[in-house]
């Protein structure tokens, strides 16, 4: 693990490295994210958050369409369903703010 140094100036700001910068893709208004996890911060490219998903975008778009022009086809989860749900994931912790290890297949 390299570390790239950058001092923090009497009003709390600071220059960022360029190789910070070629790293997070980075350009001029480009928005930072600070993810911090427990004591340590992780730079993130936010701007990058603020992009939209295609797929996703055609999938809710079809969703809306569907549901508008067969509303009568939309039905709630059984209570039978549910139960099994519920008894499936008893006991399951889920720590949903906690990070993710490894590649994920979405």
């Amino acid at each position: 693990m390299s570390i790239v140094t950058s001092k923090v100036t009497e009003r709390a700001q600071t220059t960022l490295p360029r190789a910070v910068r070629t790293v997070l893709g980075l350009e001029e208004g480009a928005r930072l994210g600070y993810v911090i996890e427990g004591n340590e911060v992780r730079l993130v490219n936010a701007s990058s958050l603020d992009e939209e998903d295609p797929v996703l975008d055609r999938f809710l778009a079809f969703l809306a369409t569907d549901l508008a022009k067969r509303p009568d086809q939309l039905r709630g989860v059984s209570a039978r369903l549910l139960a099994r749900a519920k008894a499936v994931t008893r006991g399951v912790a889920i720590d949903h703010d906690a990070p993710i290890d490894g590649a994920v297949d979405i």
